[in-house]
């Protein structure tokens, strides 16, 4: 089986939205929807473009400045219809510059992770570890056997050699992948792992 990570604003419309977030305000840290656990705060999370020149149209996978997974009402019903499971969807306002509202957004939070699937010999690492010394994952080599059959979208949980517990970045399955391109989405790409 062939793994992916998702990248962001790829694929994008020609001017697409960025948006900005009241999540500081809110005292609500990005990496929370890192961690693969399901999200009980706020419901007044709004993400909007603060300025005119960053208020096109908005992709499917918008385009925002903390880089958190949004998914756009037809994505998800894509994805949900396709019967893929562990995702949390949180509801979110999102606005235009003039203040128009667009319905039905949501941060896609991960709740699937999969341990020990990181086959650390495989792996490429940034050539730097960080200022106590821990490793940062620049290509995954990921164990394919580790993976639930059925899971077509997780993050990586890593040990203690690592910056973070969960990998910052998204792993799908080509089933997931092909949906995305069948329904020609947009803001959203993919960039190979090495898989056993």
């Amino acid at each position: 089986m062939k793994y992916f990570r998702i990248l962001n604003c790829e694929h994008a419309v020609k001017d697409p939205m960025v948006c900005v977030t009241n999540l500081k305000d809110l005292k609500i840290d990005r990496n929370i929807f890192r961690i693969c656990k399901e999200f009980t705060g706020s419901e007044n999370i709004k993400f909007f473009a603060e300025l005119e020149e960053d208020d096109g149209t908005p992709d499917d996978f918008l385009q925002n400045t903390e880089m958190v997974p949004i998914f756009s009402p037809r994505m998800r019903e894509a994805i949900e219809g396709a019967g893929i499971t562990g995702i949390q969807y949180i509801p979110i306002k999102v606005e235009h510059y003039n203040k128009e509202k667009l319905e039905g957004y949501c941060i896609a939070n991960v709740l699937n992770t999969v341990p020990d699937a990181l086959d650390i010999d495989k792996t490429i690492f940034w050539n730097s570890k960080s200022e106590n010394g821990k490793l940062y994952v620049y290509i995954p080599s990921i164990k394919s056997e580790k993976v639930p059959d059925n899971m077509d979208i997780f993050r990586l949980k890593y040990d203690a050699r690592f910056v973070t517990e969960y990998s910052t970045f998204i792993v799908v399955s080509e089933r997931f992948k092909s949906i995305i391109a069948k329904n020609k989405f947009t803001g959203i790409g993919f960039s190979k792992n090495r898989t056993e």
